[in-house]
């Protein structure tokens, strides 16, 4: 064989020998490429594993408000009061009907601990105006009576058991109630006729107080529940020597505020602080 002839040989041989080395690198570069991925990857998918595992706070809503202040409504006390009835006046006698001043109460709740709490709440509510005739020339203005009513409101709630957004409890409670008024006399120098009602209420409720922990607002809570109670309720009118009134003891049952009268009507609400 001639030395042209091995030349070409040697430079095929060297020629395959580089094409294998570099087939050969090849899958090493890819794989060392393919295990960095893998290894960046790895800390993203644990901390979404970790995220997906995390526990649910399963903390009752009720603990949460224990120690805190919640503000709301606890109904409108109707207070009655004295108004001179169809039979007062022009020679028909002295008589007496009822009237009533609305005096919304609004008041504080305080758990002290899990199992009992305190409610407090003041209402008031005032009214008072004249009417005006005009007859031509003649123009008569009538004083209309004046009524003021103040109530309060007391209560102590007590847990007897919750879950994870209610809390079922009893509420013994009570609300006393004052009105007074006034009823100018349309005659000249005539006595004013004064006006007066009491109202006291005693007995308890039970029922339950839901929270909306599960929409993420364990602080707003709805109460609905049915009681109890013993109810007195007296009004008078007096005007100078004159003087009547009325009395009423009632003992029955009574239904609160539905928890979701939202959607129709109104509701016991309290929210907390």
């Amino acid at each position: 064989m001639s030395a042209k002839t091995w030349c070409g040989v040697v430079a095929a041989t060297c020629m395959l020998l580089s094409a294998k080395g570099a087939l050969a690198d090849e899958p090493a570069s890819g794989a060392a490429a393919t295990a960095s991925v893998s290894t960046s990857a790895a800390p993203g998918v644990t901390a979404t594993a970790s995220s997906v595992g995390a526990k649910e706070d399963a903390t009752p809503d009720h603990d949460k408000v224990v120690g805190h202040l919640a503000v709301g409504w606890f109904g409108i006390a109707q207070l009655p009061i004295g108004q001179v009835g169809p039979g007062g006046g022009g020679g028909g006698g002295f008589d007496v009907a009822r009237d009533n001043v609305n005096a919304p109460v609004i008041g504080a709740r305080y758990w002290l601990n899990r199992g009992i709490g305190i409610d407090a709440g003041l209402g008031f509510g005032t009214a008072g105006g004249s009417h005006e005739t005009v007859n031509g020339p003649n123009t008569t203005t009538v004083e209309k009576a004046s009524k003021l009513g103040f109530a309060l409101h007391a209560g102590v709630p007590i847990a007897l058991a919750y879950g994870k957004h209610y809390t079922f409890e009893v509420v013994p409670e009570a609300t006393v109630g004052f009105t007074s008024g006034t009823l100018k006399s349309t005659a000249p120098n005539g006595p004013d006729t004064s006006l007066s009602g009491f109202r006291l209420d005693v007995g308890a409720r039970i029922g339950a107080e839901i929270h909306f922990g599960f929409i993420g607002v364990p602080e707003l809570a709805l109460q609905g529940s049915v009681g109890l109670y013993v109810r007195r309720e007296s009004f008078k009118v007096k005007s100078d020597q004159n003087s009547a009134s009325d009395g009423t003891t009632t003992f029955a049952t009574t239904v609160g505020a539905d928890p979701w009268a939202l959607f129709t009507n109104s509701i016991s609400a309290l929210y907390y602080f």
